[in-house]
């Protein structure tokens, strides 16, 4: 009888072993495969899985036109983090790869775009709610541009004065916008995307609600209410290098 016990025990355990070592490896493969991906998107600029938070300060000349751009960052935190729910990071990581150079906003377009926006409000009131600055509308909106707009390519939520954005709308004063690194050119454009589809948008919504009908999930941007910090330090500032974007210009019928 102990016999046979020893026998079924050392059995057991040679599977159990086994079981372990196969874990191991696989793990150990897994672990592998996976420094390996994120090496790789290093090398191609891909941040996707990363969601940054942007504050723009707009600086006017005397005739109130757009002067100088600074954008400055309020944090970033894992796609996971910022949108807990797992079928909704997968859905915001997929939209994010939808992008253009022609068309770099997000969208958030029905059901699942307005939770995301939801998402997204509670994580950036969760950065910048308890600042002690004087409070500001501002508009909030992801976008993501891609190779070729920018070296890097993260999920960068946009934050901008509704009354900056308007700033916007007209090429001729942005053409002549300066900025502190040159590749901010692109953040540019998607400004000016930004301000034509939230002046089409924001009318919509006026519409809709005049005829005593529903807005839901019309909005595909949200207006905050909050206390940025608009102080910035005197960094030098240079022409954008517009003939490196030269073929979305073109796209954008700008130039």
């Amino acid at each position: 009888m102990w016999t046979d016990i020893l026998t079924e025990l050392s059995g057991k355990g040679l599977g159990v072993i086994f079981g372990l070592v196969l874990g191991a490896i696989g793990t150990w493969i897994y672990g592998k495969w996976k420094r390996y991906h994120e090496h790789q998107s290093i090398l191609r600029g891909d941040a996707r899985e990363t969601v940054v938070i942007h504050h723009h300060l707009v600086e006017t000349a005397a005739n109130k036109t757009p002067a100088k751009l600074r954008v400055r960052s309020l944090g970033q935190a894992e796609l996971v983090s910022v949108v807990p729910n797992g079928h909704l990071a997968s859905e915001f990581h997929r939209r994010a790869f939808q992008v253009t150079q022609r068309d770099t906003l997000i969208s958030m377009e029905g059901a699942e775009g307005s939770y995301l926006l939801e998402t997204l409000t509670n994580f950036v009131c969760d950065r910048v709610a308890h600042s002690p600055f004087e409070h500001d509308l501002y508009v909030m909106a992801p976008c993501c541009e891609p190779a070729g707009l920018a070296e890097y390519q993260p999920i960068t939520i946009l934050l901008i004065a509704v009354a900056d954005l308007a700033l916007f709308e007209a090429w001729p004063a942005c053409r002549d916008m300066q900025v502190e690194r040159g590749s901010e050119g692109a953040r540019i454009l998607t400004l000016m995307e930004l301000a034509k589809r939230f002046r089409t948008e924001q009318a919509k919504i006026a519409s809709l609600r005049q005829a005593g009908k529903r807005t839901r999930y019309v909005e595909t941007m949200y207006i905050l209410d909050l206390a940025l910090d608009r102080r910035s330090a005197v960094i030098p500032v240079k022409d954008v290098p517009w003939g490196r974007f030269e073929d979305v210009l073109k796209q954008m019928n700008l130039e």
